[in-house]
């Protein structure tokens, strides 16, 4: 019974973060993810027809970027373009990071790995994150 009321809280706490986050703007997001991921690396277990949305810490005054490539099984997922939403509420301050979400749809059985690549206003290549997804058959 524990067990129980602890994914459910867990299942509240993602539903209460993705409308916290505003991803109702999110091209592709879908209607009910199945996580949030908000830290990377990362590792998922989904089954084809569910989704993530991949939040990431944005900030475009810096110039910085986000990019992603996937390797491995790149048929078992679909990643759709990052949308940058602005912070809610800035107080017109500037220099306040936003939030890059991305919509991540397991389609068949297989094991992608997404990297998450930040590039520099120079163009030269930082960090790289890693989000790896397992598509279990259903």
């Amino acid at each position: 019974m524990r067990t129980l009321i602890r994914i459910t809280a867990a299942l509240a706490t993602v539903v209460l973060a993705s409308s916290a986050l505003g991803l109702s703007g999110v091209a592709h997001a879908a209607k009910n993810p199945t996580l949030v991921v908000t830290e990377l690396p990362a590792q998922v277990r989904l089954i084809p027809g569910e989704s993530i949305l991949l939040s990431l810490s944005t900030n475009r005054t810096t110039g910085y970027t986000w990019t992603t490539k996937v390797k491995g099984t790149k048929k078992a997922i679909k990643v759709f373009e990052g949308a940058y939403s602005a912070p809610a509420s800035a107080d017109g301050m500037v220099g306040v990071p936003g939030t890059t979400v991305w919509s991540i749809e397991a389609l068949r059985r297989g094991t992608a790995v997404v990297d998450i690549i930040e590039t520099s206003p120079g163009g030269e290549v930082g960090k790289v994150s890693k989000l790896t997804i397992i598509v279990m058959k259903r």
